[in-house]
């Protein structure tokens, strides 16, 4: 089956209109495009235009979703690094990412931001906390010091 040929113009506001609707990555704007019948060198030539003109920002993505995934959803950073890949972001780009977000303790506060949560509506002991954990991507270390400590543990909320 033959493509339709289309002008730049055409993929750059095609671009555009997708790109108002949320914040995308150079990824999925590229898969965006593919699919509209955009040439490679078309797709390349606005993405270059986009980036250039500050529509496009992998590295501010990268930190704004991470970020708001974080705050709906505590959790380890394996699991958040698979989130992100899965957004079309270069590996180097996630690992800077994840370096800036889990620098120090974060990890186990978030872990335990997880397991008061989750606690504190249907209660468990330490073997649901560990499992919760596991599932949402939590290394066996952090794992162990969050679910040993005291401070997490709440009463469940009574309804």
């Amino acid at each position: 089956m033959r493509r339709a040929v289309i002008s730049t113009e055409q993929v750059e506001q095609a671009a555009l209109r997708y790109l108002a609707q949320r914040d995308r990555t150079s990824a999925q704007v590229m898969r965006y495009l593919d699919r509209k019948g955009a040439s490679l060198a078309q797709v390349r030539s606005v993405l270059r235009r986009l980036t250039k003109a500050g529509y496009m920002n992998d590295r501010a993505f990268a930190a704004r979703w991470a970020e708001a995934r974080l705050a709906r959803r505590p959790m380890g950073r394996e699991a958040l690094k698979a989130e992100l890949l899965r957004q079309g972001l270069a590996e180097g780009l996630v690992a800077e990412t994840l370096d800036r977000l889990y620098e120090h303790d974060r990890e186990r506060e978030l872990a335990k931001q997880a397991i008061q949560r989750v606690c504190r509506r249907a209660g468990g002991g330490p073997s649901r906390a560990a499992r919760l954990l596991r599932q949402r991507g939590f290394d066996e270390e952090t794992i162990d010091v969050v679910v040993t400590s005291e401070d997490w543990k709440m009463e469940p909320t009574r309804r």
